[in-house]
């Protein structure tokens, strides 16, 4: 056994490894409440229902049109038919004719009726989906505005850790030579370039950093005859603040950015929550994590779906 055996060390470090994070207990804890709080999916429901009624409304009311259009050119016909009768002198079916183009011409009405209710129907639904829409986008901003709250909060916390050396205490076992001293052993620079690798892996897992260290003391070490040696060590570890830290620090609290892609067999209009985002075969948007309502428009037709999108996704809506 021997007491601080110092060695000066700069040792570069730049790896990833595993699970690890820069997060404490109770910022991780405040991501998660918030989170939580903000999983309510009673609108994109209520969304998914509205917009799945407007797409029934609206095929019902293309069929109707479609009928109004056959049941206008039936009735002229009958009118024709009947006309011919009355100038001919014969009477045998006048009555049929009158009483078919009446019941054309009720349906006809009927239909046009149902079209009127199904338009104010559709017009108050899409009403509803503005305020609806509006609502998930304050909720979104909130949801947002708070977890970049925490993430500024984590990002001032380390700047203000990293300004100083950290220090690392250590204590394992290692392999030295049964030939050599204990001393030896901890002065050589591969010894040491791995207990400070182990370390900081310990310490900061799969995040990506840069780093120094100094003044690696051995504080106590024994070693059997075969060259097991148990250990205990401390050093100093300068980290770099850097872009790594700073992408490891958005994605655990869940404020990450990236593109999404919104294809379409048709040249088609997109809104996400209600706002244009493009229009295309082919349009990029980029988005944070979360859900949202996606509406494609082409030709007075509409595709729409509810998406919670986590990670780059193509999403396609044909026409």
């Amino acid at each position: 056994m021997f007491k601080k055996a110092i060695l000066l060390a700069a040792i570069s470090t730049s790896f990833a490894t595993h699970a690890t994070s820069l997060l404490t207990d109770s910022e991780t804890e405040q991501v998660k409440q918030i989170k939580a709080q903000f999983t309510n999916t009673a609108e994109l429901k209520e969304l998914t229902k509205i917009s799945s009624s407007i797409f029934t409304l609206t095929s019902q009311t293309e069929t109707l049109q479609s009928s109004i259009t056959k049941d206008k050119q039936l009735y002229l016909e009958y009118q024709a038919k009947l006309s011919e009768e009355m100038l001919s002198g014969t009477d045998e079916q006048t009555d049929f004719y009158f009483g078919a183009m009446k019941k054309t011409s009720k349906k006809i009405k009927q239909n046009q009726q149902k079209i009127k209710q199904n338009t104010e129907t559709v017009k108050q639904h899409n009403n509803k989906i503005v305020l609806l829409n509006e609502s998930l986008r304050e909720s979104k901003k909130i949801y947002n505005d708070k977890l970049n709250a925490i993430k500024a909060s984590v990002t001032s916390r380390l700047k203000k850790e990293f300004a100083n050396p950290i220090s690392i205490s250590i204590s394992g076992k290692t392999q030295c030579s049964p030939y050599q001293s204990i001393r030896t052993c901890f002065e050589n620079k591969q010894t040491t370039s791995k207990l400070i690798r182990d370390a900081i892996e310990t310490r900061f897992g799969q995040i990506s950093i840069t780093s120094t260290t100094n003044q690696f003391n051995v504080d106590s070490a024994l070693m059997d005859y075969d060259g097991n040696v148990d250990y205990q060590a401390s050093f100093n570890l300068f980290v770099q603040y850097n872009e790594q830290i700073d992408a490891q620090i958005v994605k655990e609290v869940g404020v990450e950015s990236f593109d999404i892609k919104l294809l379409s067999n048709k040249p088609a209009s997109f809104y996400m929550d209600g706002l244009p985002v493009g229009s295309g075969n082919n349009v990029t948007v980029k988005v944070s994590k979360g859900k949202y309502a996606i509406l494609a428009k082409f030709d007075g037709r509409q595709e729409s779906s509810i998406q919670d999108i986590r990670n780059p996704v193509n999403l396609t809506y044909n026409f």
